[in-house]
């Protein structure tokens, strides 16, 4: 099956329960449809940039409170992948046996929902293996940093 990717894809925005084009290339596509044709949708949220980067932010604050446990974000988010399950299975041709590789969470892989889906369970994962709540920990944070002048 092939993966579909950003260039494949057209905007909608809903109103009032129909999708309306949001640019000129998805009404383009759109004109294309032959009036009562059916077709097939599969509706993705794009990525939200700010979700991505209070991850990131996340991971680095639980680096940084584990005594060094992980020397990366992306160490610590390759264990994650791994403990969550977010892995390609494969056979290995030369040994037979079973290996997992973790998958990527791009933007173009991985949509809004599937993220927060995805975060939520490394957030479970971080506060059970380490007993630290990274939520309440970002929240912390956000607070140190407004009271210094430096929240956003």
């Amino acid at each position: 099956m092939r993966e579909v990717s950003d260039l494949d894809s057209y905007c909608f925005t809903k109103r009032k329960g129909h999708l309306i084009p949001s640019d000129i290339h998805a009404e383009e596509f759109l004109a294309g449809i032959g009036e009562d044709k059916e077709v097939l949708v599969t509706i993705r949220r794009p990525r939200s940039p700010q979700h991505h980067r209070w991850f990131f932010a996340m991971l680095r604050l639980v680096i940084e409170n584990t005594e060094d446990r992980w020397h990366s974000e992306e160490t610590l988010l390759d264990d994650l992948k791994l403990a969550v399950g977010h892995v390609e299975k494969r056979i290995n041709a030369l040994t037979g046996e079973m290996v997992f590789r973790p998958k990527s969470i791009s933007f173009a892989s991985m949509g809004q929902d599937p993220f927060q889906r995805f975060v939520k369970r490394c957030t479970y994962v971080i506060h059970r293996s380490t007993g630290i709540d990274p939520e309440l920990l970002m929240q912390e944070t956000n607070e140190a940093q407004q009271r210094i002048g430096h929240g956003d």
